[in-house]
């Protein structure tokens, strides 16, 4: 065989074995265009926030303060990882006390404070 007709022969076998693994690639492939117009998607999370004390509670939401009344519901809407604390003191919680942190689970719920 002469190098000619070796390399012809690498050359067709090369092309016989790629074949079949074109028609293997996947069929759908994502296009980034979408990306750019498509939804953002954000970790919002709703949810109710009731106080069960006697008396009104001062919280600090993130950093912003808010008064709950004694047995009425406060909707929230914060992103997930925002910590509540108490920001007055209650039998339960001390003043700077973790109340909650915000998971993605809470959306929906009713968190009631004692």
């Amino acid at each position: 065989m002469t190098r000619q007709n070796l390399f012809t022969l690498v050359v067709v076998a090369s092309s016989l074995l790629t074949a079949p693994a074109i028609y293997a690639s996947p069929v759908s492939i994502s296009s980034p265009v979408h990306a750019m117009f498509g939804k953002t998607k954000t970790n919002s999370v709703k949810f109710n926030l009731r106080n069960d004390t006697a008396a009104s509670l001062e919280v600090l939401i993130g950093d912003k303060p808010m008064t709950l009344e004694p047995g009425k519901l406060v909707n929230v809407d914060v992103p997930v990882g925002t910590r509540i604390v108490a920001n007055s003191a209650t039998p339960n919680h001390a003043v700077g006390s973790l109340i909650e942190e915000v998971i993605k689970e809470h959306s929906g719920a009713t968190i009631a404070i004692r």
